[in-house]
């Protein structure tokens, strides 16, 4: 600890009671010598006298709070200004206690024992605070890099499944159904010429017919879910209101859907991610909603299109901590793209989504 007097007999003195107790003490006669000490070797406790030629005590103490490096040290004044507001100034300059003068030594040893080791447990508090937040900010940079990581390789795997998609839809189209338009050709001249050889071949000729027929609606709605070509063709206004009716057909839930244009500059994946986020949102509804009317909107405000997807079913509590993994594959596609998603489950549904266009384009 440091004491700081221009008295020599009452350095003498404090130092000597002092490293009888243990401590490990340094002198200052007058408080620029101090001042200089603290900085270079910030000591655990400084005793401070009030009356110095030169800078006083409290000048000497104003100085060391207001610097970083020595803000922090306990500072006791000792000193033969007993009034009431020069305890008061102590204080209020930073002091943690006042002693008079002439002291009792007892007393003197006890309070600095209190304020030594209230520094002591303040500074390991402070390293372990320091430490943990050390290890806080390492665990927080760990965790966004695997969450980037995470987010690239869901945005890979995406990609991939759209591709796997496109080429399985592509091979449908070109392969399975040419072959089975094909055969519904063939079907239909055997049913024009098998008329001599009964009824009963008329009868499977024409079941035949209707189970290719049947097989082609199948195949086209197969090759459309897995990948809209209207969607490449058209683009997603056109897309979105093809989904609606056949939404509609199927379900027999009524479906209205409305865009304040005919179509969104979107950037690359925009289309599809709004699209499949519409037809999981419309799944969702068939599957657990219970519900009557399905309204799907599209706007663009700032820069982003808004999509939204309401019904009038029973809704859902947001809350839960658990989701349907059609909920997370939303989330994921959305956040991917620099989007934002809520879900309201409040008065049937509501699920909205904001997506970026590309640069240029206004509401």
């Amino acid at each position: 600890m440091l004491i700081v007097d221009d008295t020599p007999g009452s350095l003498q003195l404090l130092n000597d009671l002092l490293t009888g107790a243990g401590y490990v003490v340094r002198v200052a006669s007058e408080a620029r010598m101090a001042l200089h000490s603290a900085k270079a070797r910030p000591p655990e406790l400084i005793l401070l006298d009030v009356r110095m030629p030169g800078m006083d005590g409290y000048e000497l103490c104003q100085r060391l709070k207001g610097d970083a490096a020595t803000r922090d040290i306990p500072v006791i004044f000792l000193s033969a200004l007993r009034e009431t507001g020069d305890k008061v100034r102590g204080f209020t300059l930073g002091a943690v206690d006042y002693i008079g003068k002439p002291f009792q030594p007892e007393e003197v040893l006890a309070r600095v024992k209190t304020h030594v080791e209230l520094y002591r447990l303040q500074t390991r508090l402070e390293e372990q605070v320091e430490l943990r937040s050390g290890q806080l900010r390492v665990s927080a940079r760990q965790l966004r890099e695997s969450r980037r990581r995470l987010q690239e390789l869901t945005a890979f795997l995406q990609s991939v499944r759209e591709d796997e998609r496109t080429s399985i839809a592509r091979e449908l189209h070109d392969e399975l159904g040419q072959a089975l338009t094909a055969l519904r050709i063939d079907i239909g001249w055997l049913r024009k010429h098998c008329g001599v050889l009964g009824s009963t071949v008329v009868e499977r000729a024409d079941s035949a017919y209707a189970l290719v027929e049947h097989t082609v609606d199948s195949l086209r709605r197969i090759s459309e879910g897995l990948r809209p070509g209207m969607l490449d063709v058209l683009g997603l206004c056109a897309a979105l209101e093809h989904l609606a009716g056949q939404f509609a057909e199927r379900s027999g839930i009524a479906c209205e859907f409305a865009a304040d244009r005919d179509e969104y500059a979107l950037p690359e994946n925009g289309a599809i991610t709004a699209f499949r986020v519409v037809q999981e949102a419309l799944t969702n509804v068939a599957r657990h909603a219970g519900a009557s009317r399905v309204w799907i909107d599209l706007g663009c405000a700032g820069g982003r299109l808004r999509i939204s997807v309401r019904d009038d079913g029973s809704g859902f509590d947001t809350e839960l901590p658990r989701q349907g993994f059609g909920l997370l594959g939303m989330r994921e596609r959305v956040l991917m793209l620099g989007g934002e998603i809520t879900i309201d489950g409040n008065n049937g549904t509501q699920v909205v989504v904001s997506l970026p266009m590309n640069t240029g384009e206004t509401a």
